[in-house]
């Protein structure tokens, strides 16, 4: 077996609203793999007995959490950013 090369992105699911694939090349396969990552750790459940949150805004656009990514990529902190994306994700999944 030959040794994986370049970092392995967790999961190949997508990132909506975000185009993974636009993020990639404006950011790179690192910045997309932290992205991933604070995307994860975000959209877990909450704990038991936690009371369910509401969607907090009609769109991804008019919302908190957009703004707060917005925010974490002017700072390039891609991390960040996948934990507000990934907080938008929880609260508010994509309906069929």
């Amino acid at each position: 077996m030959g040794r994986a090369q370049g970092i392995v992105e967790p999961g190949n699911s997508s990132l909506a609203p975000i185009d993974r694939e636009a993020f990639r090349q404006q950011y790179g396969q690192e910045g997309l793999f932290r992205l991933r990552l604070g995307v994860e750790a975000a959209e877990q459940p909450p704990k038991a007995g936690a009371a369910p949150q509401p969607c907090p805004a009609a769109s991804w656009a008019g919302s908190l959490q957009k703004q707060r990514y917005a925010a974490a990529m002017g700072l390039r902190k891609y991390y960040a950013a996948g934990e507000a994306l990934g907080e938008w994700r929880r609260l508010c999944p994509a309906t069929p």
